[in-house]
């Protein structure tokens, strides 16, 4: 699974409100390049980075710069896929603390609405399993 992560250079550190990092839906390409990332033919002005850090994945494989060798391993429903991201969050988020600190934001856009809802419940359930060091921003779990 292809990714892509910008630590923002506008990042100021404040124990009372961590800098958030916003997963962008997948193509890379087209998010990162073509509209909310810091690059493009020139350095961007305008880019998310002076708010947020970005995380950009192609996902879910088969899509963008992600692939398989083997199709048989292609997704096939939104739970699949989001499992898929879930493993990818795992193995970023938990060997870095800097990234445990900062509240993930998970944007989409278009059908992007729907899968975003079941990847955030799919990090949900293993944040509270213990299997997953993250923080969801937006939302506040601590009384459920």
């Amino acid at each position: 699974m292809f990714w892509w992560h910008y630590k923002s250079p506008y990042r100021v550190h404040d124990p009372k409100k961590p800098w958030p990092i916003c997963k962008g839906g997948s193509r890379v390409g087209i998010r990162n390049f073509g509209e909310v990332g810091p690059l493009d033919r020139n350095p961007r002005n305008f880019t998310w980075l002076r708010k947020a850090g970005l995380l950009f994945v192609d996902n879910p494989v088969g899509t963008g710069y992600s692939f398989v060798k083997d199709e048989k391993l292609l997704m096939k429903t939104n739970e699949e896929a989001a499992r898929d991201l879930t493993t990818l969050l795992i193995k970023l988020f938990n060997k870095n603390k800097s990234l445990q600190r900062s509240p993930l934001y998970i944007v989409a856009e278009s059908y992007g609405g729907k899968y975003a809802v079941t990847l955030g419940l799919s990090a949900l359930k293993e944040i509270k399993a213990g299997r997953l060091k993250l923080k969801l921003g937006g939302l506040d779990f601590s009384k459920s």
